[in-house]
């Protein structure tokens, strides 16, 4: 049972990562040439505002998709922390 919950959370993981991932690359295609670099670094300090700024609303669904995929990642990798944890101290007794 464990390990099929497990399972499902880490491909749960895996595909948010990758929605992630397509979300970066497609607001990076939509930076004018010569600021593709700048919106990359930007987007990894969650400066949303100013890639907007440099590619426009064009970006907000690629930018909201972005922020949620990477959210419920994080989530993810906690909830599993805490319970491999949880589950860790439960074997010692």
């Amino acid at each position: 049972m464990i390990g099929i919950a497990i399972s499902v959370m880490m491909l749960l993981a895996v595909l948010s990562w990758f929605v992630a991932i397509i979300a970066a690359v497609q607001i990076v295609g939509l930076a004018p040439k010569g600021t593709k670099w700048r919106t990359y670094g930007q987007l990894g300090w969650w400066k949303f505002d100013e890639i907007r700024k440099t590619i426009g609303t064009a970006g907000d669904l690629h930018i909201r998709t972005y922020q949620r995929a990477f959210i419920v990642f994080l989530v993810i990798v906690v909830i599993a922390a805490v319970g491999g944890t949880l589950l860790g101290a439960q074997a010692r007794n």
